[in-house]
């Protein structure tokens, strides 16, 4: 009864899939010492596990292959980075209401990460962990953004666990520029393109491999044959159809050019709904270096400001920039 009101209550949440899993510690959890690793760390009766996923194929801006335009992921377009949050507070707030506790994943706060969502996707039937360690699911491939909650109520678990599937498939292992996938099912944090984008240092030997990339690198995803049919006819779902709304004025506001005049307050609002913790100086810097790419010469004005820069990374990718651009305008 409990869990028929739940699956009741997303479908006006938008939620595409909800599955429930039991609520037992994950065995070999590469961090033991996390809460993440057994779910009665942050709620001592835990009993099950609801996990809920959005699928977020759609999300894209249709010119992202022209260079100047910045590139992000579907991820962070979908405004779910990292969790689905919003949608699963109305799953919480039924089950206080029928006597139970819910805690709710939300990397974005302190001591939110509880839960490592692929592998309770794993555990509930969704869909298989894949080469390139993101999750695979049949039906939506690996254009999911994952939420989940623990909770004391005795749900019925959902059977059936998916099989790996990728098979000798290793098409996201050798599409990866940065070789952040050399073992599969394991990622080099380290090495992975989206991670660098994000940190405060990025090598300037990633130059040539950024490309028109400003926040996020999904190349692993890209050329996943489970992803295929979802990148030429993605599913048009309600969010989908109201976010393709809108795809004109995100177009022009990803502009490299628009992206490149951003101030600091302007990229504050610009991020707010999409959740990423990548602050305006990361940010500013992988536009700059990606301004060296757009072969574009109308945005030389644009580097040269850059150049006198106060942040020294943000005034080296612009010199790495302009003699990019320079060497462009000699051919």
């Amino acid at each position: 009864m409990i869990s028929a009101g739940i699956r009741q209550l997303v479908q006006n949440e938008g939620v595409d899939v909800i599955r429930i899993a039991h609520a037992d510690p994950f065995d070999g959890y590469f961090l033991p010492h996390s809460p993440r690793q057994d779910p009665h760390r942050t709620l001592s009766k835990a009993q099950s596990l609801i996990i809920a996923g959005i699928y977020i194929g759609g999300f894209n801006l249709p010119e992202w292959d022209n260079p100047t335009i910045g590139r992000t992921s579907h991820l962070f377009l979908s405004g779910f980075f990292c969790s689905v949050v919003e949608p699963l507070k109305s799953i919480a707030s039924f089950l206080h209401e029928q006597g139970f506790s819910a805690v709710i994943c939300d990397d974005f706060q302190p001591d939110g990460s509880i839960l490592p969502l692929k592998l309770t996707a794993v555990r509930a039937g969704v869909g298989w962990q894949g080469k390139n360690t993101l999750l695979i699911s049949p039906d939506y491939g690996s254009f999911l953004a994952l939420g989940g909650i623990i909770t004391d109520a005795p749900l019925e678990a959902d059977e059936g666990m998916e099989k790996d599937r990728c098979g000798k498939c290793r098409a996201c292992q050798e599409a990866c520029p940065t070789n952040a996938l050399d073992e599969p099912y394991r990622l080099n944090r380290k090495r992975c393109l989206s991670h660098l984008l994000s940190e405060e240092s990025l090598p300037h030997e990633t130059y040539q491999l950024t490309g028109n990339k400003v926040l996020d690198c999904e190349v692993c995803q890209l050329v996943c044959p489970w992803n295929k049919r979802h990148l030429e006819e993605p599913l048009v779902t309600e969010r989908i159809r109201l976010f393709r709304q809108k795809l004109i004025t995100l177009n022009s506001l990803f502009k490299l050019s628009n992206l490149a005049r951003m101030t600091g307050v302007g990229y504050d609002e610009f991020v707010g709904p999409y959740r990423t913790t990548v602050p305006y100086t990361v940010f500013r810097r992988n536009v700059i270096a990606a301004l060296g790419h757009s072969n574009d010469h109308g945005v030389i004005p644009l580097v040269q400001s850059a150049l006198e820069d106060s942040d020294p990374e943000i005034q080296g990718f612009a010199k790495i920039s302009m003699n990019s651009l320079q060497q462009s305008t000699k051919k």
